[in-house]
C-alpha cells in the first residue's frame, strides 16, 4: 500500500530539490511563485505538512469554514485547448462550506496523462502554503514510487463498498488520507490539510471520499516542450495550471534521474513580478521576444507580444555536503528550449472556484 510519506516524498523528488544556501538567497525571488504554486497543488496528493505545521489554528480553520461566501477571482484566461485533452473521470460531490477548485495539475508520460490531482481550497485564501485543502489524486505512475517510511497507522475503512485505508503517519502534524481503488477505475486517493482536530479531518476525508463520483469535465494542457537535454528528455513531466490570487498561471517542470538537474518554467500575465533581479540580468532576444537572462543563476526571463511572461530556470542539484561548485551557464540551453517550445493557446479559467 502508499502512503502519504510515499507519495510526498515522490513529488519532492521533482518539486524540492535545494540547493546550496547561497544559491538558495540568490534564487529564492525568482523561484517563489512556481514553487508556491506546485507545492500547493501536488499536496492534494498528500505531500506536504509544512501547510499544517505552521498554517492556521483549527479555531482559525473554523472560522474559514463558515464563512458564509466563497469568494474566487473572477480569472481572465484564453480559449482553452491545447494538444492533450485529459478527462477528469472522478471529483467529489461534498466539500467543506465555501471550498472551490483552485489547482489542476497533470503528470505528463509518454504524452499521456499518467495522473491528476486537483485542489480545493476556500474562496479569497492565497496560494501560499497557509490554506486548507482538499485533494483528489487520479491515477498513478512508477515515478512516484519511493522508499517507503515507517510509522504509519493505517485503519482499513469502506468507501463505497471498496476496501480502503485511512492513513495517518506517525510523529507528523500531517493530515490523514484515505487510498482506494474502485474496480476497473485507477488508484484514487482524497487528502485533507485543515490543522483541525484529528477527528475532524479524518471525517472530512472520509466523507469526501465517500462522495466521489465520475466526472464528465475535460481539462487542457497547452503548451509543452519540443526540446529538452538529453538528461531530461523522454522524462515524465508535470503540469500545473492555477492562479496567484489576480491572473492565471501554468508551470511545467522535471527533473533529471538519479538527483539530476531540474528545469522549472512558468508562463502568466505576472510571473515575472518581484523575481528578476535588475542589478545582475542582462538583456536578451529569444524568438524576437525581449528578456533577460541571469546566467549565474540559470535563469532566463521573456516577455511575449502579448504581454504574457515567461520565466525559466535550469538549476544543478547540491551536493552531499550541501555545497555547489560553481554554477554551468544554462542559458544556452534554455535559449534552445524556448526556441522549440510550444506554447499552445492560454488556458480557459473559468473553473477557478467550481465544484
Amino acid at each position: 500500500m502508499i502512503d502519504k510519506e510515499a507519495i510526498r516524498d515522490a513529488f519532492a523528488a521533482i518539486a524540492d530539490e535545494a540547493p546550496s544556501p547561497e544559491r538558495i538567497r540568490a534564487t529564492l525571488a525568482a523561484r517563489a511563485r512556481q514553487h508556491r504554486q506546485r507545492r500547493m497543488v501536488l499536496r492534494v496528493a498528500g505531500i506536504g505538512v509544512a501547510a499544517a505545521s505552521v498554517g492556521a489554528t483549527g479555531a482559525e480553520v473554523w472560522r474559514l469554514l463558515q464563512q458564509p461566501d466563497a469568494h474566487f477571482p473572477a480569472m481572465g484566461g484564453g480559449p482553452g485547448g491545447g494538444w492533450l485533452d485529459v478527462p477528469l473521470r472522478h471529483r467529489p460531490a461534498w466539500l467543506p462550506r465555501q471550498y472551490g477548485q483552485a489547482n489542476r495539475t497533470v503528470l505528463v508520460a509518454d504524452d499521456q496523462a499518467a495522473v491528476v490531482s486537483l485542489e480545493w481550497r476556500p474562496g479569497g485564501s492565497a496560494s501560499d502554503g497557509l490554506t486548507p485543502t482538499v485533494g483528489l489524486t487520479i491515477g498513478w505512475h512508477d515515478v512516484l514510487e519511493p522508499n517507503r517510511p515507517t510509522g504509519r497507522r493505517t485503519e482499513t475503512v469502506d468507501v463505497n463498498g471498496v476496501a480502503g485505508q485511512l492513513v495517518q503517519t506517525d510523529g507528523e502534524r500531517s493530515s490523514p488520507y484515505v487510498i482506494w481503488k474502485p474496480p476497473g477505475q485507477p488508484q484514487l486517493i482524497v487528502s485533507v490539510m485543515t490543522n483541525d482536530d484529528l477527528d475532524e479531518q479524518r471525517a472530512i476525508a472520509l466523507r469526501v471520499a465517500r462522495s466521489v463520483q465520475p466526472d464528465q469535465r475535460h481539462t487542457s494542457v497547452g503548451p509543452r516542450f519540443g526540446w529538452l537535454p538529453a538528461d531530461l528528455a523522454a522524462l515524465p513531466w508535470m503540469f500545473v495550471l492555477g492562479h496567484d490570487g489576480a491572473s492565471w498561471v501554468q508551470s511545467l517542470s522535471t527533473k533529471g534521474a538519479d538527483d539530476s538537474r531540474q528545469l522549472d518554467v512558468s508562463i502568466g500575465p505576472d510571473v515575472h513580478k518581484d523575481h528578476i533581479n535588475r542589478d545582475v540580468a542582462q538583456p536578451i532576444q529569444v524568438r524576437g521576444f525581449p528578456g533577460w537572462q541571469v546566467p549565474d543563476n540559470g535563469q532566463l526571463f521573456l516577455t511575449l507580444s502579448d504581454g504574457v511572461e515567461v520565466s525559466l530556470q535550469l538549476l544543478s542539484p547540491a551536493s552531499e555536503d550541501g555545497m555547489s561548485g560553481p554554477n554551468p551557464n544554462t542559458v544556452p540551453e534554455l535559449v534552445r528550449i524556448v526556441e522549440e517550445f510550444d506554447f499552445g493557446p492560454w488556458p480557459d479559467m473559468t473553473w477557478v472556484g467550481s465544484k
